[in-house]
């Protein structure tokens, strides 16, 4: 992967952030009442986690870790070289988790869990972008 593939993984997350902050999240009830608010907060996370991993895995290998063997042992990887603390890491693998089910168990997804990361969680995947875009601008220099 180069720098212009990730460049566009970087945008693929600036623009996911950017449209999960414009669906209607008020209330449950009207995050729920439209499929398509559903299925689109459902994409757009999956789509974007699997970007940051992508971008993680870049950072991982420009830094000279280790190989890591799955998407979390990405996460893995860059907290045992130092650069995530461990609530970070924590963090960052149940993204991961998140979205493996999605992947995997994609016809068990609660919608509450769906709508708990829009309104709560989206600063954990903007930290992680952010964490991610100054090792890849550090790296630049």
């Amino acid at each position: 992967m180069n720098l212009s593939d990730i460049q566009t993984k970087l945008d693929t997350v600036s623009d996911n952030l950017d449209r999960l902050g414009q669906l209607p999240t008020e209330t449950y009830e009207e995050f729920v009442s439209d499929f398509r608010t559903v299925d689109s907060a459902l994409h757009r996370l999956q789509t974007g986690i699997q970007a940051l991993v992508d971008i993680a895995a870049y950072v991982v290998s420009n830094l000279g870790l280790r190989t890591p063997s799955s998407s979390i042992d990405v996460v893995n990887a860059l907290h045992e070289a130092g650069h995530l603390s461990e609530p970070e890491a924590a963090k960052f693998t149940k993204m991961v988790q998140f979205r493996n089910r999605v992947v995997h168990l994609y016809n068990r997804i609660d919608h509450q869990i769906i709508y708990d990361i829009i309104t709560k969680e989206l600063d954990d995947i903007r930290g992680f972008y952010a964490i991610l875009l100054d090792r890849i601008e550090a790296d630049a220099e």
